[in-house]
C-alpha cells in the first residue's frame, strides 16, 4: 500500500534510523511533538540548510533526508510545493540557539529572505530559498547549540485553534509575546493573527504538515470519536515498522499526522 505524505520519510523505514532522535516524554493524554515534514523542490540543497543549522543527519541505509534536533525531526520530501509555508497555516518553525550573530550569518550565506530581524532580542524569522519559513530565538545560556522551540499556526480566530489544539491533544493553554499557545511536551503551538484573507490549507505546500507522537492511538482514536474529531487518514498499525499512524486535520487546515511507537523507536 502506499502511504502518504509519511511513506515518503518517516513511517516506510522508521525503526532502522531513529536511534539518536531526541523526543520529549508525553503529557498527561500521552501527546508529544513528533516531527515536521516539508516539502523542497531540491532535497540537496534543502540538507545543505538544515545540516548549516546544526541537526543531526539520521543516518539509514534505506532512509535519507532526515534531521533531528532535541525534541524534533524535520523530514524532507522532494516534491516542489505549490506555496511557501509563510502563505498557509502552517506558517512556520522555530529553534532556539545560542548565538545570533552565527544564525543570521547562515541565513545570509544562503540566500534566505529576511522577514523580521530583532537584533536587540535575538529573534530572527526567515524564508529559506525552499519557501519553508524558520525562526531562530537566541538563548545564549543554553546547554545545546539548537534545538526545537515551537510550531507556529497562522490563523483568522487564533484562539478558538488554540482552543481546539488544548482540546485535542491536552496541551496547556499558555502565552508567548502576547500570542495565544498550546504548550506541548518538546515545544508548544503558537497562534499568529492573520490578516486579510484566511491562510491556505498546509496540505502540499512547504510545510506540508506537523507530526505529534501518542502513547496510544486507541486512547487518542477515541478520544477523538468522543469529540467528534474526524480522521482525514483513519489509523493503521504497520507491524513490520513498530508504528502506527493516522492523519486529522485542524479547523484551520493544517495537516497533522498522529504517530504511536516513534518514542519508543528514538530510544533505543
Amino acid at each position: 500500500m502506499k502511504l502518504r505524505t509519511l511513506a515518503f520519510g518517516l513511517a516506510i523505514f522508521v525503526l532502522p534510523v531513529l536511534a539518536n532522535a531526541q523526543l520529549s516524554a508525553p503529557n498527561a493524554d500521552g501527546v508529544s511533538a513528533g516531527h515536521t515534514h516539508l516539502y523542497v523542490a531540491d532535497v540537496a540543497k534543502s540538507r545543505e540548510y538544515w545540516l548549516s543549522f546544526g541537526l543531526t543527519e539520521v543516518k539509514s541505509d534505506k532512509l535519507k533526508n532526515v534531521f533531528s534536533a532535541p525534541g524534533m525531526l524535520v523530514l524532507l520530501r522532494e516534491q516542489a510545493p505549490v506555496l511557501p509555508s509563510g502563505q498557509t497555516s502552517a506558517n512556520h518553525i522555530a529553534f532556539s540557539v545560542k548565538s545570533y550573530d552565527t544564525y543570521k550569518a547562515k541565513l545570509a550565506a544562503m540566500g534566505a529572505k529576511i522577514v523580521l530581524d530583532k537584533a536587540d532580542t535575538g529573534q530572527i524569522l526567515a524564508d529559506l530559498p525552499d519557501g519553508v519559513r524558520v525562526e531562530f530565538l537566541t538563548m545564549p545560556d543554553q546547554v545545546e547549540t539548537i534545538k526545537f522551540h515551537h510550531s507556529h499556526v497562522q490563523a483568522l480566530d487564533v484562539n478558538s485553534v488554540r482552543d481546539w489544539y488544548v482540546k485535542v491533544f491536552g496541551a496547556e493553554v499558555g502565552e508567548r509575546a502576547g500570542m495565544p499557545s498550546a504548550v506541548i511536551p518538546g515545544g508548544r503551538v503558537d497562534f499568529l493573527a492573520a490578516r486579510g484573507e484566511a491562510p491556505k490549507a498546509s496540505k502540499g505546500n512547504a510545510i506540508d504538515h506537523f507530526g505529534f507522537e501518542v502513547t496510544s492511538m486507541d486512547a487518542f482514536k477515541a478520544k477523538m470519536d468522543k469529540l467528534g474529531v474526524k480522521f482525514d487518514r483513519a489509523p493503521e498499525k504497520r507491524d513490520d515498522l513498530g508504528l502506527t499512524i493516522a492523519f486529522i486535520v485542524d479547523p484551520v487546515g493544517t495537516n497533522i499526522e498522529i504517530t504511536q511507537g516513534l518514542a519508543a523507536v528514538a530510544k533505543k
